[in-house]
Order: C-alpha cells, then structure tokens, then sequence
C-alpha cells in the first residue's frame, strides 16, 4: 500500500510509448460511466491504472472497493451468504464510488449476472439503486474463457468497448528507471533513511533482466535493495545480490566469436560428462579446423596453393591436415560421442 500522501499516479509512469497509450485511455474512460476491463501479466499494475481511473473521476470523492472474485473482501461479509448476495454488498460499499473486480474471469456465473443486471440497470430508478463503476481486471486469456463459457458473452460485451491492456515492464524499458527510483525514494521514507542515488551500471543491470514478475518484482527488488544498501549509492554488484540468477537465450550470431565457441563447448561438455574421452584438444581443433578449411577451399575454387597462402600456412602442411581430417574419406566414417555431442544431435 502507499502512503496516505501518496497518489496511484506518482507511479503511473509513462514515459514508454506503450503507457501513454493507457494513459490516453485512462484520460478517455476516467468519466465514471461505463464499465472497463484492465487486462495484463500479473503484476504490470492493473489495479494501480483502476485508482487512477477512480482518482481522475468524477467519483474520486466516493469509495475504491477492490474485491476478489468471491467477493470476500466485501464489507460486512457473512460465511453463508451466497454469491449473490456478497455481489450486492459490494455494490453498495461502492456506492458513489468505484468497484474494482480483480480477475474477472474467476467470477461466479450468478455474480457475472447480478454485476449485469447491476451495470445495465445503474440509471434505472430502483428501491435500491446500484450508482457503482464497475471496474475489472483479468489477465490477456479472457477471450479464452468467453468461449470455453467460463465467462459469460454477455457480461464480457458490457467491458469490451472499454478495454485496456497494460504492457509487461520488459515491454516498457523506458519507464523502469523512473519507477525503481520512485520505488526506493518510497521505501527509504518508510525507514526514515536518505534516499540512496542509483547508478547507470545499475540501472543497466536491471534493464537487462527479464522481469517475470513485472512492476511487482521491480518493487520487491526495490525495497530489499533500500533495506540492503547501507551506502549512498545502489552499485550494479547490489544488483547483481538479489536479482535471480536467469539463463540468458542469446541468438549465435549476436555472440562474439569466442563466446559462441564457449557457447558450443559448455553444451559438449554436459553432454559428454560420464564418457571416457581423452583427446578432446584435438577434437575441438579438428572440428574448428574442417569448417575453416571447407570455406577458404569453397572460396579458392578448391586450389590448395591459394588456400594455404590465405591460411598462411606451408601448403604440404594444409595437405597434411587435410588427410588427417579425413578429407578423402568424408563422410565414411562413424562419428563417435563427442563428435555428435558437438553437432547437437
């Protein structure tokens, strides 16, 4: 939770192309009128962007209510109760205000009626008026569960014209050293330290990592970094403590040529662990040696004499090596273990 001096919007970043397009959004569907539907990873911020939703409203001075699918969260909850009658208590803890239904897709079919009934009839005079702006959050599958008839067509086409998507942090890279240095400037307040500043190698360190836990793991980092860091300044080694150890997919040919051949070599080594091998020097020069030789003698048009000067070797020295590799007798032979191991068969 934030401070009470706080607002969603001091953390509504959106320096990213991908969030001003929600907040563009926010802007449009801030009338507290008709339903909206927030959709995205787990921790990207959706109730955040429902707060600023709420905030940015004519209904700011009324209630937030966030509920679970259950509704258990509802003021007043009673055990017994059933769906439909938790739904109405939430409603009208709401009244005035906004109602914020986190994962929709969990909720009960008698719920998705009585939240429909409660949508469609808002400005129909009734004993008990439901004056409520119904907000939910689901993740980006709900059209999934429409048609697995887990969520009701009808009560998805109520959210649909109102819908925001908000994007993964490894998709707004833009806006993560802003949010981590609102992050630590908050969590420093709460234990009464100065803020500490945040170097660019560890800004780098954090842009490198993928986020799976998005917003919400930036924020966990965050205060344990704030908790951590005793010094004024957060370095990329502090980093480097309480990120997880991730394995790094990069493409081979964004790799540098001696990383891409410890690359190849890592894979042999785990693949060959148990097996008696003893030459494997000469393996691996043998086999870096036959690509380099099949190129230049492609190159040369097969002519010994050039492809030697361009190796810069003796050209009875290439013909020998040439023999030892097996060059006549490609392809007849067997390969052993290691020798698959390094194909990556």
């Amino acid at each position: 939770m934030l401070r009470g001096s706080l607002k969603a919007d001091d953390f509504l970043v959106a320096e990213s192309v991908a969030m001003r397009t929600v907040v563009a959004q926010v802007e449009a569907f801030a009338d507290g009128d008709a339903p909206v539907l927030i959709c995205g990873e787990h921790g990207t911020g959706r109730e955040l962007v429902a707060r600023v939703l709420h905030q940015k409203g004519p209904r700011t001075g009324g209630r937030f209510v966030a509920v679970r699918p259950t509704f258990e969260d509802a003021p007043g909850r009673v055990a017994t109760d059933d769906a439909c009658e938790r739904a109405r208590r939430a409603l009208r803890s709401a009244s005035g205000g906004t109602l914020l239904v986190k994962d929709v897709s969990d909720l009960s079919r008698p719920s998705q009626k009585t939240l429909k009934r409660a949508i469609r009839d808002r400005k129909i005079e009734q004993a008990e008026p439901m004056d409520v702006h119904v907000v939910a959050t689901s993740d980006l599958d709900i059209e999934c569960a429409v048609d697995a008839d887990i969520v009701s067509r009808d009560f998805y086409t109520l959210f649909e014209p109102r819908r925001i998507e908000v994007p993964r942090l490894r998709d707004r890279l833009e806006d993560l050293a802003t949010l981590f240095e609102r992050w630590v400037k908050h969590y420093a307040i709460e234990i009464g330290r100065t803020k500490p500043s945040v170097s660019t190698r560890a800004i780098d360190r954090l842009k490198a990592y993928p986020w799976p836990g998005n917003v919400g793991e930036l924020k966990s980092i965050a205060r344990r970094l704030v908790v951590r860091v005793t010094r004024p300044k957060i370095e990329a080694g502090d980093v480097d403590e309480v990120l997880p150890t991730v394995a790094s997919r990069v493409p081979l040919e964004d790799l540098a040529f001696e990383e891409m051949v410890k690359s190849k070599l890592a894979g042999l080594l785990a693949r060959i662990d148990g097996y008696p091998v003893h030459d494997l020097y000469d393996k691996v020069l043998a086999r870096v040696e036959r690509p380099l030789f099949d190129l230049v003698l492609a190159h040369t048009g097969g002519n010994q004499l050039k492809a030697a000067e361009i190796l810069g070797l003796n050209r009875n020295t290439l013909r020998k090596k040439l023999a030892d590799l097996g060059y006549a007798q490609k392809g007849k032979k067997g390969k052993r273990r290691e020798d698959r191991a390094l194909d990556g068969d």
